[in-house]
């Protein structure tokens, strides 16, 4: 990854750079960034520019340490990410032994997400986990001089998923490390964090993509129109990964099931009912919540549009949908709709059963149509 790489932020950039040259860097960076942003894309860069050895205004991108920081192999650059146990890692469950498939994921993806990545190697429900192995081992790599570089820099992914002993177990290596290692951690929720972390690390905020930024990166792809672009930045809110999505991911298998649930929670058809809750049932862990998350976002415009549709930031598919469907409800019954569903993405999040939830889900829903047409 080159500075060059990166869609606008040019501030940042130079910040960055500045730091290097004159010798000004923090050893332990947090790079804050909202999901869809440029911090870890930022973080993967500077590493590649302190590395390069024919360094510029940005990394030369052809000398044999930049080759190695393309693909992500240079060995005095450590990487530590969320993951879970699996049938055949389950002791020590650390980064190392899911390097490959991370490596390919970001190559493919830099602005990619947890879910992204859980869903790509296939972690299906398991909750994502730093734990404290990844610190002993950690320290292991650390013990030893860098092989070809002048810093032996660790990348810390999503330091909110540290469990607590691991975060307890990162506070001496972080406040006293070994001479020339660096650590860039790169957080989408920093609130998240101890602040015992917090306060021995320099803080370094990440703006979202712009619009024209967004559009500039996002025309590069082929076969892409004017429009489908200007679409998918104007419900992106500046997510470039959830731009993305827009415009190679279709949400009409979302839509399409969104209706068949809501028109059986109206009918109270409870055999239809329990169909939908077989099919979600069957589901991931991270396809439950995309769905759940996604029926969350239609009710909020359901419920912004009956106010001022010009608000709505919708394609015309779901304002079609939604049109029809805010006509059913009052303004309280979206309100406590909107309400369940965020509850129920948390109860999700905390391993609650998804055929009970989805079910007591359904049945709520069912009693708020049933109330409006008695």
């Amino acid at each position: 990854m080159r500075f060059s790489k990166i869609p606008g932020l040019e501030d940042e950039k130079k910040i960055l750079v500045n730091s290097y040259n004159s010798n000004t860097i923090h050893h332990a960076m947090l790079f804050i960034g909202n999901k869809g942003s440029a911090n870890l894309s930022l973080a993967l860069a500077f590493s590649t520019y302190i590395n390069c050895q024919n360094k510029t205004d940005d990394s030369c991108g052809q000398c044999s340490s930049c080759s190695k920081m393309d693909k992500l192999i240079h060995p005095d650059v450590n990487f530590v990410f969320p993951v879970a146990p699996t049938t055949k890692i389950n002791k020590e469950v650390i980064s190392d032994k899911f390097i490959e498939s991370w490596r390919s994921s970001v190559i493919e993806s830099p602005y990619l997400s947890v879910e992204d990545w859980f869903e790509i190697y296939g972690f299906e429900n398991k909750q994502p986990n730093i734990s404290k192995d990844e610190v002993r081992n950690l320290i292991k790599k650390l013990s030893l001089k860098p092989f070809e570089s002048n810093f032996k820099i660790n990348i810390i992914w999503l330091p909110e998923y540290l469990h607590l002993s691991t975060s307890n177990a990162m506070l001496k290596i972080l406040e006293e490390p070994p001479g020339d290692t660096l650590f860039f951690i790169v957080t989408n929720n920093d609130q998240k964090l101890i602040s015992t972390i917090k306060s021995r690390v320099q803080s370094f905020k990440v703006k979202r993509f712009s619009d024209e930024d967004m559009k500039n990166y996002l025309a590069s792809h082929k076969d892409i129109s004017e429009a489908d672009v200007d679409q998918a930045i104007y419900l992106s809110d500046g997510d470039i990964n959830k731009a993305e999505k827009y415009l190679f991911v279709s949400n009409k298998d979302d839509l399409d099931q969104l209706k068949i649930w809501m028109r059986s929670c109206y009918s109270q058809n409870f055999q239809d009912i329990n169909e939908q809750v077989e099919w979600f049932n069957t589901l991931s862990k991270i396809k439950k919540r995309t769905f759940l998350a996604y029926s969350l976002k239609l009710m909020r415009e359901a419920l912004v549009s009956s106010i001022d549709e010009s608000l709505s930031r919708i394609s015309d598919d779901e304002m079609s949908f939604i049109s029809k469907f805010r006509n059913t409800l009052n303004q309280k019954d979206f309100e406590d709709i909107i309400i369940l569903l965020d509850e129920n993405i948390r109860y999700l999040d905390r391993n609650a059963n998804p055929k009970i939830l989805f079910l007591d889900l359904s049945i709520k829903v069912s009693n708020l149509f049933k109330k409006v047409k008695s």
